[in-house]
């Protein structure tokens, strides 16, 4: 197994990637499976409350300056599917800090 050639800002960047033998002698390749962090391992660096409008990637330019880094807002949330994190006027959604500046998510 080897590391994925992603960059570091996406959610698959330290992803591995594996393969297996088919019957017929192929092999295919494939990322390993992605374990979302539990949420509770996430230290805030502040919160957003939701105008409505907003969008994962808009919301992690305005936090990291990258709007790439969405996915650590959206696993921070534990929702599953991104597009339900936003859209709702009032909802408080916490920005966290990379979990890779934490020790086991507690800074």
């Amino acid at each position: 197994m080897t590391a994925v050639p992603f960059p570091p800002n996406s959610r698959y960047h330290s992803v591995p990637v594996v393969s297996r033998t088919r019957d017929d002698g192929t092999t295919e390749v494939y990322l390993a499976r992605r374990i979302l962090p539990e949420p509770e391992r996430h230290v805030p660096l502040g919160y957003r409350r939701l105008g409505g409008a907003e969008r994962p990637d808009t919301l992690a330019h305005d936090a990291y300056g990258d709007p790439a880094l969405w996915w650590r807002i959206v696993d921070a949330s534990g929702e599953a599917d991104p597009a339900r994190l936003t859209g709702t006027e009032g909802r408080l959604v916490m920005i966290p800090l990379p979990l890779e500046i934490t020790v086991h998510g507690r800074a």
